[in-house]
């Protein structure tokens, strides 16, 4: 899919194709591109905002008394539940934890298309940051990070919690090299880690720390973009040529496409994947640092290509 999809990029001008589509247009993830939305990670590009759109074309919820703060209002709540399952010591109870979070994430993007398509933007894929709608999006979006991290922390205290290991009858400490941690060897000579709260709490925070890293300089990446590749000249010129020049440039697209990998979104869905797996605790050992250090050094070298790209264009 991805193939088709830069093919097709490579064919449009984007400050012409990000438009408007008509009401009766079925969506197609391979029309009306926008930075927004070539920036995308790969579930939200081919499978979320597509089933979101064809939802709502056939429910018609944009049609109904159903307003997008509703529907923010329910992905609110169905965090909160998901994150009281992330935080179950069974794998099965975290299995649903993270369907209801994927659920969460459905519906967070449902939000979207009914706000697009009431606001008479149907398939316009551009954050309104003046409306009171993206506000409350953006408190209830921060809000399911915190429940997400919430989750976690809770089950990773009581798999590790101090007490877990160090209580057990007969066992004998070790020394471990981890910080805040205690190793006791039991009478049939296994071994069982603990970490005490601070510790874990820390590794919780890193983790929701990277997530918020990562989606603030997703979202200010796709801000700058599209101030360069979406600005419209006044008339066909030099500058109209060299803009979408630049914009199916080789460097353009290594960054569009890194950006895919590295966003806020993308972090959310590797998290969810490891908790699926009952991979949660090596995923929080060194990933958070990965992150951090992607989506910082990233969007600096956006913005020191986008500082070239618009001197050039004289914007």
């Amino acid at each position: 899919m991805d193939i088709l999809l830069f093919k097709r990029f490579a064919q449009i001008q984007l400050s012409q194709d990000s438009s408007v589509g008509r009401e009766d247009e079925v969506y197609s993830p391979l029309t009306h591109f926008s930075v927004k939305g070539l920036l995308n990670d790969h579930p939200s590009q081919f499978i979320v905002v597509p089933s979101t759109e064809y939802v709502d074309s056939i429910l018609g919820f944009s049609n109904r008394f159903i307003t997008p703060d509703v529907i923010s209002y329910s992905h609110l709540l169905c965090g909160f539940i998901a994150g009281k399952f992330l935080a179950s010591n069974h794998l099965l109870d975290r299995r649903i934890g993270v369907m209801l979070y994927e659920f969460r994430t459905w519906l967070d993007s449902l939000d979207g298309t009914v706000y697009r398509a009431q606001a008479g933007l149907r398939l316009k894929y551009h954050s309104n940051h003046s409306s009171s709608g993206y506000f409350i999006d953006s408190i209830f979006d921060t809000f399911g990070g915190f429940f997400l991290c919430l989750g976690i922390f809770y089950y990773l205290k009581k798999r590790f919690g101090v007490g877990h290991g160090e209580l057990q009858a007969n066992g004998y400490k070790l020394h471990s090299n981890i910080p805040d941690a205690v190793v006791t060897l039991d009478n049939d000579r296994t071994t069982t880690e603990s970490y005490s709260e601070r510790y874990l709490l820390w590794k919780t925070f890193l983790f929701g720390l990277s997530l918020a890293v990562a989606g603030k300089c997703w979202d200010l990446a796709v801000d700058d973009f599209t101030n360069v590749y979406e600005y419209q000249f006044k008339k066909e010129s030099s500058f109209s040529t060299m803009q979408t020049e630049y914009s199916h440039s080789h460097v353009t697209l290594v960054i569009f496409y890194l950006w895919r990998l590295c966003g806020g979104q993308s972090v959310l869905n590797y998290v969810l994947i490891a908790i699926f797996l009952d991979k949660t605790w090596q995923f929080l050992q060194y990933m958070p640092y990965v992150f951090l250090g992607a989506s910082s050094l990233l969007y600096i070298a956006t913005c020191i290509y986008l500082f070239q790209v618009s001197s050039a264009l004289h914007l």
